[in-house]
Formats: C-alpha cells, structure tokens, sequence
C-alpha cells in the first residue's frame, strides 16, 4: 500500500509495523477474551507496577521522541503507556469490537502504541507526519485533540490518527471490512513480530485475509 514516513520523523528512528487486511467484524469475541486478552491482562496485573512502566525501554523510547518533536508525553501520554496504566491500576480494558480488542492486546504485548483504521473511511497515500502548527481533530470518546507537533497520520483530507489518540474519521466500527493495523515503533530495531500478528489477526478475526505487511 501507498504508506510512507515524512522524512523529520525518520530522523527520529520512528518506523511503522503495518497490517492490511480484509475481515468481518463483530461486537464480541469471547474467544479473543478468553484466550489471549484475559491471561495478558492477568500477568500484567500480577506483575507489573507504574515503576516498571516508566522503566520499560519501549515507553523510554517513545517518550523521548515526543519529547524531541515538542510534545510532553506527561500531558499527552502515548496510548501504550496510558493502556498499560490502565491495567496495572485494575482499571479493566473496555471491550469495543473484535478488531479494537485485538488491537489493544497487540499494545499491550509489544509496549507500544497501535492503531487501527477503516480504509473505507482513509484513503491512499497515507504519510506519518508531525502534526501542523495549531491542528486539531476530533478524538475518539475525547473532545477536541490537539495535535500540533504530534505524530499523525495523514491522508489527502488531512490527519486521522496518532499513537496518542485517533480521530473518529477512521475508527473501525462493527461494519468495517477492510482495515490498516499499524503499530509504531520508537527505536532502531524492529519489536513487532509480523508472522505472530498474522497469525492472531487470521485465528481471531472472522474470514480474515492478511493482504499485505511491510515495517517501514
């Protein structure tokens, strides 16, 4: 797909592990739950407390590139870092649809934030960029995000998501059949495991077909 990085934020060693794919969605999936989510969710809350969490190399790393584009990751925290929170907090995760379900495990498994798009509602070229001087959009169950000097990405009608929070634009919805899955990645070497994404988003989502992976 038509999926690239503006060249300031590269410099920064930020690199996008990518998913595209064609499924079904549905509201709820208590397989995902009950087979990969819930022993996740439970290890973390055994194990992890908000120290390990601003200890983690992978919140380290995406802090301090918010940091170098002039965002404070304290008032705008990375979506990973607010996820995991969460958790270790025994807050409970809130159950969306099977895609946003997965998508949040993904998260919280590799650290990192993901995002997760309806490609009937973004559309090719889609670019990482740093979000422009004084940009706003609307977040999913947030008021207004202000997004200037904010990671976004961006199609031909402007940004949409970010790995602080997305825009309702292209949130998935239970009809959503065709989606990008991108997971952003903060240091010089790749985290994600594309072959085990693959492999969860075709167990667990309903007729999914991978049509294409690439880290960039």
């Amino acid at each position: 797909m038509q999926l690239t990085i503006d060249p300031k934020v590269k410099e920064q060693d930020v690199s996008l592990a990518y998913s595209m794919i064609e499924f079904k969605n549905e509201a709820h999936s208590e397989k995902i739950w009950q087979e990969v989510l819930n022993p996740l969710l439970q290890e973390i809350e055994a194990e992890d407390t908000l120290d390990s969490i601003k200890e983690n190399s992978q919140i380290i790393a995406t802090k301090k590139v918010y940091r170098a584009l002039g965002k404070d990751p304290a008032r705008f925290r990375p979506s990973s870092d607010s996820l995991w929170r969460r958790i270790v907090q025994q807050k409970g995760l809130y159950q969306i649809n099977s895609l946003v379900d997965l998508n949040n495990y993904f998260s919280l498994k590799w650290k990192l934030p993901f995002g997760a798009y309806d490609l009937g509602k973004v559309t090719e070229p889609i670019r990482l960029i740093v979000g422009p001087v004084d940009s706003r959009y609307a977040g999913i169950g947030n008021k207004s995000v202000n997004i200037e000097n904010l990671l976004v990405l961006a199609d031909e009608a402007g940004p949409f998501g970010s790995p602080t929070a997305d825009s309702t634009r292209g949130m998935i919805s239970e009809k959503t059949t065709r989606a990008l899955i991108a997971g952003y990645q903060f240091a010089d070497d790749s985290v994600v495991d594309q072959v085990e994404v693959k492999r969860i988003l075709e167990t667990y989502l309903t007729d999914c077909r991978v049509v294409e992976q690439g880290i960039i």
